[in-house]
């Protein structure tokens, strides 16, 4: 071996938050004592993998080379971690040692954790990586068989291969046969929804379900225990439309990056549930191992808090910003950290201590201070966050007959679709994929088609106090999702007086 060191290189990526970045391995090979380093700002999985390496090599044919081995994974200043990055420093130390014939102008991508055997195995976070890879111009991606479901999720063309023998044998006998994968028909796992039939005697949160549910409106409902709001919840869950094949992507992508390979592909979204001793790292997300909170596994789903009365007041501001923005960002080491949080957010509690504020024949124990100060638990701004507001009560013996009544039919299925045509509008009317609920233009009222005198009509609403001006804007956007669900084209006035039922309250 002459002096001149050989270097090979080659690519290889590793997920950072909700992204990934695509990294580029420098293997040389030099003369000496035999030694192994990797350098490049990885943890102790990276810089442990010589010894799964030296043992598939050889599982595989061929021969650790003697000398110096040293890898650089760029880009240097960012901290690596994950086994994926096994596969691409096994096949660049073949490249720069010269058993395995290789052209330096072909840009290859490779990842897989290797087993002492040779085998291939997936890493969790593979959805995030195969995403970015596909953009970035590779000649050749190289991924684990067990990663043929990651794959699908991306819609990119690559190889799978089994083991390290097999992506050895793209650069030689075999050659590279890259498939296209592509979603195809989502594998949908049906769960038993509550229907909205079973919500008797509740018509106003009826409405507010359906509302709600037609514009990602978030809602609060406040009612005696045992009066429904948690089947309110699941019968929400049921009359949403199902992920389209982006957000099944989406989705999937970072419960795998949370679950490994074990996640699943589904059309169901997500329904998410917190109680009231959840911790900040749970709500939001872990800053140490970046794991995202309840909030980001809710995206494109439901986050339902229960008891909302009995969380820590900082608990429910630390959800402020991101029912605002509808994302979450974490700070690490002075860089940010951002995963998407498109939720619809449903908060259940009582409206006094004793909860019978609400129950007719004067059934409430407690006195106007002390419910005040029950209330006041729930600040000024994070109510701001919400769009709907809705009483329940206890249901008569009647009602309660009728929930298991024989011979009803069901009624979601037809709420679902209509559900989904005034999604179809908001769609179509903002030129992207936008609920009325989170809109933002300069203009709002010309697109969302609000003549001069409805304006006029919500501003004098406001002036008497009933909401602010956020509690306006919010107004205005409830009051088109009623018109899109009644077929308004316009909003009328009818539509801003019953988004302003909803949007008062005595908190």
């Amino acid at each position: 071996m002459s002096g001149k060191p050989s270097v090979a290189r080659i690519y290889s990526g590793f997920a950072r938050g909700t992204d990934c970045v695509i990294s580029e391995l420098e293997v040389s090979v030099t003369p000496g004592i035999p030694t192994f380093s990797v350098i490049g700002l990885c943890d102790s999985s990276i810089r442990e993998s010589h010894g799964r390496l030296v043992s598939a090599i050889s599982s595989a044919g061929f021969k650790m080379p003697k000398g110096h081995v040293t890898i650089n994974i760029s880009p240097a200043y960012m901290k690596k971690s994950g086994s994926g990055f096994d596969l691409a420093m096994a096949m660049g130390i073949l490249f720069a040692s010269g058993q395995i014939r290789f052209d330096p102008e072909r840009k290859v991508y490779a990842e897989g954790e290797l087993s002492l055997d040779g085998n291939v195995k997936g890493t969790p976070g593979a959805a995030l990586r195969l995403n970015k890879a596909r953009n970035s111009g590779f000649s050749c991606i190289l991924i684990p068989e067990e990663e043929r479901i990651s794959a699908r999720c991306t819609g990119f063309e690559g190889q799978c291969v089994k083991d390290l023998a097999e992506a050895c044998s793209v650069f030689g006998y075999k050659g590279y046969t890259p498939e296209h994968f592509d979603l195809g028909n989502i594998v949908q796992y049906p769960a038993e929804r509550i229907d909205i039939s079973m919500l008797k005697g509740q018509e106003k949160t009826r409405r507010a379900l359906i509302l709600s549910a037609a514009g990602f409106h978030n809602m609060l409902l406040l009612g005696s225990p045992g009066s429904g709001k948690t089947m309110a919840a699941g019968i929400l869950s049921g009359i949403l439309p199902p992920l389209d094949s982006d957000e099944t992507g989406e989705v999937y992508a970072l419960y795998e990056a949370v679950d490994g390979t074990s996640a699943r592909i589904s059309g169901e979204r997500p329904i998410r549930s917190i109680s009231p001793d959840i911790t900040p790292g749970k709500l939001l997300g872990n800053t140490v191992s970046m794991t995202p909170g309840e909030m980001a596994l809710a995206n494109h789903g439901v986050l339902f808090a229960d008891e909302i009365m009995e969380y820590p007041s900082k608990v429910l501001d630390l959800m402020r910003k991101p029912l605002e923005d509808r994302e979450v960002r974490l700070f690490r080491d002075g860089i940010s950290y951002v995963y998407p949080a498109n939720i619809l957010f449903v908060g259940a509690g009582n409206p006094c201590k004793c909860g019978m504020y609400y129950e007719p024949g004067s059934r409430c124990r407690c006195t106007a201070g002390t419910r005040r100060r029950y209330l006041n638990r729930l600040s000024g701004p994070f109510l701001e966050r919400i769009d709907i507001f809705s009483e329940m009560r206890s249901i008569g013996k009647e009602d309660m007959a009728l929930m298991y009544a024989d011979g009803k039919n069901a009624e979601s299925p037809q709420i679902r679709e209509r559900i989904a045509e005034c999604w179809a509008m908001q769609k179509e009317r903002y030129h992207e994929k936008t609920f009325n609920s989170c809109f933002t233009s300069a203009n709002p009222a010309d697109s969302m088609r609000i003549s001069k005198d409805i304006l006029e009509y919500c501003s004098e609403l406001a002036s008497k106090g009933l909401f602010s001006a956020r509690g306006y804007q919010k107004t205005l956007r409830l009051a088109r999702t009623i018109a899109d669900y009644e077929g308004h084209s316009d909003v009328l006035k009818s539509d801003v007086s019953e988004a302003a039922v909803f949007r008062a309250h005595e908190l």
